[in-house]
């Protein structure tokens, strides 16, 4: 493996560039100029995502990030060790750590492997457009995706999402008529038939197969005719959950209509599978214990999984509970820390027989 002078050089830049969902344009531009004087094969595709590949052989590897970040700037800055910045954690850190541990490589280990960097865009909003772009052009080996894990933990799963609207409509009456109910009442029904279903799903389960409900949003009004009432909901699900039955649950309330905004079914590594264990040696290798984690969020590994069965994982340096926060930051030596780590597990990947 080739050495390189520790340097947080292109982590500040991709930091120094402002890029919130739906305006990546700029960003993704100059990422793949960049990666292409580094000697990367780099294009913005049709949607907006940076596409690059290093590499000719046949084992792909897929390095899944995202260029987007949260609206909201974090003034860039060295304080010590610690770089701060919006990105700096989720998830231009693990963007950049992939970049480099590609490029620590020596050629004996790149051999018969193809690694493919997609940073896509949009993947901080409902609909994951970059995501969902790249899943019908490409079909990987292996994929690694770009979120924080911790440079000492990979993460294995997430949870699924589903988000919905219930509305119920009907024809404007006075307060005071007989039977009178308004419809903010109907749709409050249907959440709260909604929470007993998944309060009897979830006993006894672990947070991760729980379904956990959450009302985000709720609105009434009226018009000339008809009054209204609508409401956002978002469920997060686990591996065994029977998300058909859940929406059927809402379906006992007359008149409440619902559409389903998107759903993601959650996701999960085998734990034994040539990418799962190479994390494990390598981390072993630099004398810790690997850390396993389930988060109960969502990344654009639930997005791509359905098309891309194949050994997944998500990775990346720096702390996640700084995600979206005004002091975003990763500490430098947790950086290159997971530079490292990426490194060595690039190379302990399998190519197929006969490459390379």
């Amino acid at each position: 493996m080739r050495t390189r002078e520790q340097s947080p050089e292109l982590l500040r830049w991709m930091v120094e560039q402002y890029s919130p969902s739906h305006h990546e344009q700029a960003f993704s531009r100059a990422l793949a100029e960049r990666l292409e004087q580094r000697g990367w094969h780099a294009h913005v595709d049709e949607v907006g995502n940076t596409v690059a590949s290093l590499g000719d052989g046949d084992t792909c590897v897929a390095l899944l990030g995202h260029i987007d970040t949260v609206p909201g700037e974090v003034p860039v800055r060295l304080e010590g060790s610690r770089l701060f910045g919006r990105g700096a954690v989720d998830a231009k850190g693990a963007l950049a750590a992939f970049i480099e541990a590609v490029e620590l490589l020596e050629d004996a280990e790149r051999a018969g492997k193809r690694f493919l960097l997609l940073g896509c865009v949009e993947e901080e909003v409902a609909i994951t457009r970059g995501a969902l772009h790249v899943r019908e052009r490409y079909r990987p080996d292996f994929v690694v995706n770009g979120e924080p894990s911790g440079a000492h933990a990979v993460t294995v799963g997430y949870k699924g999402l589903v988000r919905l609207e219930l509305e119920y409509r009907a024809s404007r009456r006075h307060t005071a008529s007989r039977d009178y109910r308004a419809p903010a009442e109907h749709v409050i029904e249907a959440w709260n038939a909604l929470r007993r279903h998944c309060d009897g799903w979830n006993e006894g389960r672990t947070l991760f197969e729980q379904d956990l409900p959450s009302l985000t949003d709720f609105h009434t009004g009226a018009e000339e005719a008809e009054e209204w009432a609508r409401a956002n909901v978002s469920i997060r699900t686990g591996p065994s959950s029977e998300t058909d039955a859940l929406l059927a649950s809402l379906g006992g309330v007359p008149g409440v209509s619902m559409k389903t905004v998107s759903r993601k079914d959650a996701v999960s590594a085998g734990g034994n599978d040539a990418l799962t264990r190479a994390f494990k040696q390598a981390l072993r290798e630099r004398g810790v214990r690997p850390t396993l984690r389930l988060k109960t969020g969502t990344s654009d590994w639930n997005t791509v999984a359905s098309a891309w069965a194949v050994p997944t994982v998500a990775y990346g340096p720096g702390d996640s509970s700084l995600d979206h926060t005004p002091h975003e930051h990763i500490d430098l030596a947790e950086y290159e820390e997971g530079v490292s780590v990426l490194a060595r597990v690039l190379a302990l990947l399998p190519a197929k027989s006969g490459t390379g």
